[in-house]
């Protein structure tokens, strides 16, 4: 008899934690699972080709930007639906602890394996520490309601959970397609065109525009470069709350003509394959997913220390504090101008445990705990 799996994530947008679910998904044994997929709130149709016959449902029938408020009217709805649905195992994503109290909720109403998994080690926008506070509290009052734990990363691990003695932590990286994000010198010559980049050295980031990615910076750090490699472009793709933001940065310094945000993509694998640097100067990351799609590409990457360390895993990536100027940043980007691409990673990936197929065995062996 096939195992009814839920699938719970607040936000649905275009994010690591999507992509990764949405990978899960497709590879995941249909014969042993029925998924379903609930969230508060849907946000982008990007990976519903992927999905395939799997639907997003819905908590919340409307948009709510208020985080404090869409996260109370969920879990007050939340309990409501599942108390409906048969499930057998119920698989929480997490930010932060907050997130615990729907594992307290399955509890409540009865669910025998629950699952929660940290995917964050910060938390952005918290000037008088109210998020802090209300995630320290829920993470030291409600993480004993589960029973499997999983993260992306120790640091991840660390920021969301308060495991108990008697219970114990699975650490399953965020997979990938390996094959998907390949090299390919015919699919980077097509896109380097189709943008009119062709001649130019590219500095790209894929990230979400919010605080903890660290768009500000990176623009500085895209100024000083600028400096020192005249023809030099940086090629943002993503949306969030910071974009316009972001955007009005570039036209304050006129760089408009060699910035380009392509907002949030379903062929991210391909746009990678026109950077020549992939930059991301995040504050803080449960893993960075990213990373390792860049990596997979044979791209260099350039990143911050706040990229936890099990993500560096090809000779490609340099890491540089938060702490250096823009124009230390800038200067060692410069150094990889005419540094040839890797061509094929693949080994790199799948020996660091980064390949999607594996990773989704490990997770289906946990939903077959009881």
């Amino acid at each position: 008899m096939k195992k009814n799996i839920l699938i719970y994530t607040e936000r649905w947008c275009s994010g690591g934690i999507e992509s990764l679910l949405s990978n899960l998904i497709k590879h995941i044994d249909k014969s042993k699972f029925n998924i379903n997929i609930l969230v508060s709130q849907k946000e982008t149709d990007i990976y519903d080709e992927i999905l395939g016959n799997n639907k997003v449902d819905e908590i919340l029938d409307k948009r709510c930007e208020n985080p404090f408020s869409r996260i109370f009217k969920t879990i007050f709805r939340f309990k409501k639906v599942i108390k409906n649905k048969e499930i057998d195992v119920i698989h929480l994503n997490i930010y932060n602890g907050v997130g615990m109290i729907y594992a307290y909720i399955a509890n409540k109403v009865g669910v025998k394996n629950i699952i929660v998994h940290a995917h964050n080690s910060g938390i952005d926008d918290d000037k008088f520490k109210i998020k802090y506070f209300l995630h320290s509290i829920s993470k030291a009052i409600f993480s004993k309601y589960a029973d499997n734990y999983i993260a992306c990363s120790k640091e991840a691990a660390d920021f969301c959970f308060k495991i108990p003695k008697n219970k114990s932590l699975t650490i399953i990286n965020n997979g990938i397609d390996t094959e998907r994000f390949k090299y390919n010198k015919e699919t980077r010559s097509q896109y380097r065109r189709n943008l009119e980049i062709e001649d130019n050295f590219v500095v790209g980031n894929v990230a979400r525009f919010v605080e903890q990615k660290n768009h500000d910076f990176l623009i500085d750090v895209f100024l000083n470069l600028k400096q020192l490699i005249p023809n030099a472009k940086l090629l943002l793709v993503g949306n969030g709350l910071l974009e316009e933001k972001t955007s009005s940065k570039v036209k304050k310094f006129n760089i408009e003509k060699d910035v380009i945000i392509l907002k949030e993509r379903n062929d991210v694998n391909n746009i990678l394959q026109c950077f020549d640097i992939f930059c991301l100067p995040s504050k803080y990351e449960g893993l960075g997913i990213a990373v390792i799609e860049a990596q997979a590409c044979g791209i260099k990457c350039v990143v911050s220390d706040g990229i936890p360390k099990n993500a560096i895993i090809t000779p490609n990536v340099k890491v540089i504090s938060l702490k250096e100027e823009a124009k230390a940043w800038a200067e060692i980007i410069s150094q990889y101008k005419n540094i040839e691409i890797e061509t094929d990673t693949t080994e790199y990936i799948r020996s660091n445990g980064y390949d999607i197929k594996e990773n989704t065995k490990k997770i289906e062996k946990i939903y077959l705990m009881q």
